[in-house]
């Protein structure tokens, strides 16, 4: 079993890259919920920022 780097919780499988929140990997739930929406947030603000 792996450990999420987001919310601390124990997981199987393979794991998701927790990036832009964290560095390593998460779980599925953490995934679909915190790390998916900050990626587009993330990318819709770099969107604004160019002329």
């Amino acid at each position: 079993m792996k450990t999420c780097f987001v919310c601390k919780r124990k997981y199987d499988g393979y794991g998701n890259n927790a990036q832009p929140l964290k560095k390593g990997q998460c779980c599925d739930f953490c995934n679909a919920t915190k790390v998916l929406p900050a990626r587009i947030r993330e990318h819709f603000n770099s969107r604004r920022k160019k002329p």
